[in-house]
């Protein structure tokens, strides 16, 4: 009853404040006024990320949290309360729950508010608005909650105006936006980000929503708010002690439960995790750093038959694979080297059990067993445990899981860098990493999310299957239909996109076939799944490298975007696309690969198909144009003269031949990609030379 009382009694006082009300009725005003924003733009997640709302808040429930302390400073307060024993207890829980509830009421209303104007028959995900009601409550209502708290003990130890001016520097820190404050937007980041770790609101504001992994609502985030609340209110006991509120004994009592959850929560946040960050160039920066000249030392002289994968998807992914592998080469070996993406970093490898050396060295793993060397035609049996990724181009996590057959999360015989850094520009350009023959898969996933993968299931959590392109994994916010014998895999944010996808199947059936004149490609068709994927960040400059079209299965890239506002699967977009399958498709059956030589064949090639369909070129044009301006002598071969090819491609290029997809140029060109010589580029200027000159 007492508890009621004080809690009835603060409510009063709040409500006849009139301004206290006034701001948060105005909040909400201005919530609904940015979510009619958001639906003008046909974009659902813009009104959440970066929102001012959340600014607002922050700011109304820290000076709301030195209101109600400088409320008990009155005398008439004082006094009526004296005469009530453990008062300050009673009133304190009451002001906190009086406060949170308000908090739960203005979180439930946005949400309401949320669903009523984006829930729709065409976007409906029930994943998606769940994962959008954690995201209020982690980054708009706890947040608010917190800074009450801060503003509630900022007052109890800064007396007079004072407390204002500190409380707006608590602000601009704290708040999502900080960043500004600290001056770390756009420059090198560093390990430890003082904005992140002070922000209490969404940490990736500067960044585009992720549709494949959603929200940021990993635990880290969950448990950072636990950890602040749990040391605030440490410091409200220890203040209360000191004040003479509480005694020893309710001290020890109440401290002791705080002490063990504060600690519990920092031992958890210490610990490695993945997920998506601001840093989109550092991929770049890293292969900058660490560039490796091409030569023939990346096969290695043994052959990988059966994988058996276990992965545990937790707060990052964590790995146990065995692999049968044989010795090929006609001779002795004592150490091997092999190929695993440099952020999954290995804890331990075996060879028939016994535990080897082993050295990590960018992309590469090199295996050492001098005392047992491994003879030509032996079977062994190699171990790898390993755990990591931190970037924001693939994951693999409690959240979500990315981990495509082009990169290396597997160990491979092909021990190349996974990215290289191509043209002037310095763009990011994925290595495929695909092998040439068919191997074994047998794949467990320790997970709760739906897993889709090239593999068949056989149990819950198993696949297993044979395979020549690899093995692709994918979960997080997804969902599929089948169409016409075709399995359409996207993210939820996109459904509105493959209501009738039989556009999607009939464009690809006639670039299929049309390319199958040229490739000379047998297995070249519509495949029976299609991934659309947002797998390229603001570090890629071209809209080629996510793309991957093998045997069975076609990944299709796109930018992190959440919901296009227009159609993409129409006859006005589609030509742009008809390059990036192309690349996709030589860059798979492709025998070396070579960015500029690949690239370049692709949109000329894709051009002169889109002629054939009846597509637009427009995009295709200015990416060609783009192409030239960023390319430049390293880009090619030292023997072969920059400045000519460059005029040849663009004497051809205002030919009318150049758009004939059957030219003899194209053909010659593609056989030059399949079967690469040294002088493949002097072969193309000679041939568009000859071809110009008539």
């Amino acid at each position: 009853m007492k508890f009621i009382n004080c809690y009835n009694f603060y409510l009063k006082i709040l409500i006849r404040t009139w301004i206290i009300p006034i701001l948060l009725l105005g909040i909400f005003v201005f919530g609904l006024y940015t979510f009619l924003l958001g639906k003008d733009l046909n974009d659902p997640t813009l009104v959440l990320i970066a929102n001012p709302i959340i600014l607002a808040l922050m700011v109304c429930y820290l000076f709301i949290g030195i209101y109600v302390t400088k409320i008990d400073e009155k005398d008439e307060i004082h006094e009526t309360f004296s005469i009530i024993k453990n008062a300050v207890l009673s009133k304190t829980l009451a002001k906190w729950l009086l406060i949170f509830s308000s908090i739960v009421l203005l979180t439930v209303l946005f949400y309401v508010l949320y669903l009523y104007i984006f829930l729709t028959n065409d976007f409906n995900n029930k994943t998606y608005f769940l994962s959008v009601f954690k995201y209020i409550c982690l980054y708009w209502g706890l947040p608010s909650f917190v800074m009450f708290l801060l503003g509630n003990l900022l007052s109890l130890w800064v007396r007079g105006k004072l407390v204002y001016l500190i409380a707006l520097v608590i602000y601009s820190i704290t708040i999502p936006m900080n960043y500004v404050v600290f001056r770390t937007e756009g420059n090198i980041p560093s390990t430890f980000r003082i904005d992140k770790f002070l922000s209490l609101g969404e940490p990736n504001v500067t960044r585009i929503y992720n549709s494949l992994y959603g929200f940021s609502l990993d635990l880290i985030h969950w448990d950072k708010i636990v950890l602040v609340v749990a040391l605030l209110t440490i410091l409200f006991l220890l203040t209360w002690k000191k004040k003479h509120v509480i005694s020893q004994a309710q001290l020890k009592v109440s401290l002791i439960p705080m002490v063990v959850i504060f600690i519990g929560s920092v031992i958890y946040a210490i610990q490695p995790f993945q997920s998506l960050t601001d840093d989109d160039g550092e991929t770049i920066r890293y292969y900058r750093q660490h560039k490796i000249k091409e030569d023939n030392s990346f096969e290695s002289p043994v052959s990988f038959k059966k994988y058996d994968i276990e992965l545990s998807t937790k707060s990052n992914l964590n790995a146990l694979v065995k692999i049968q592998a044989v010795n090929t080469a006609d001779k002795k070996i004592k150490q091997v080297r092999v190929g695993l993406y440099h952020e999954l970093h290995v804890d331990q490898i075996k060879m028939d059990n016994k535990e080897i050396k082993f050295k990590q060295k960018n992309d590469s793993l090199t295996l050492y067993f001098e005392e047992n060397s491994w003879k030509p035609n032996d079977k062994r049996l190699l171990e790898f445990k390993y755990e990591g990724l931190r970037s924001n181009l693939y994951f693999g996590n409690t959240q979500a899981v990315y981990l495509p057959n082009y990169m290396p999360w597997l160990p491979s015989e092909n021990s190349r860098p996974a990215f290289e850094i191509v043209t002037n520009y310095h763009y990011l350009h994925r290595v495929p990493h695909q092998p040439s023959e068919k191997k074994t898969y047998h794949l467990k996933v320790d997970g709760t999310n739906k897993l889709f993968t090239n593999l068949s299931e056989n149990g819950d959590g198993n696949w297993e299957g044979v395979s020549s392109d690899g093995v692709s994994l994918l979960s997080g916010q997804l969902s599929s239909k089948v169409d016409d014998g075709v399995r359409y895999v996207y993210s939820n944010t996109w459904e509105s996109q493959f209501k009738q996808p039989n556009n999607i199947k009939k464009y690809l059936s006639d670039v299929a076939q049309a390319m199958k004149t040229t490739l000379k490609d047998d297995n070249l068709k519509v495949p029976h799944t299609i991934y659309f994927v947002p797998n390229q960040n603001i570090a890629d400059g071209v809209p080629y490298g996510g793309t991957w079209w093998n045997n069975d299965y076609l990944i299709w890239g796109f930018n992190q975007r959440d919901y296009p506002t227009r159609p993409f699967f129409r006859t006005g977009y589609l030509g742009d696309f008809t390059p990036q399958l192309i690349f996709a498709r030589t860059e798979h059956v492709s025998k070396q690969d070579d960015f500029t030589f690949n690239i370049l064949f692709s949109n000329f090639y894709g051009r002169a198909l889109n002629n054939t369909l009846n597509l637009p070129n427009d995009g295709v044009e200015m990416a060609i144009d783009t192409l030239f301006e960023s390319l430049g002598d390293s880009s090619l071969d030292d023997n072969i003269d920059a400045l000519e090819i460059k005029q040849q491609l663009n004497t051809w290029l205002r030919s009318k031949e150049s758009l004939n997809q059957k030219s003899p140029v194209y053909k010659k060109w593609n056989s030059l990609i399949q079967h690469p010589t040294s002088q493949k580029w002097n072969t193309l200027n000679d041939l568009l030379k000859e071809e110009n000159s008539k």
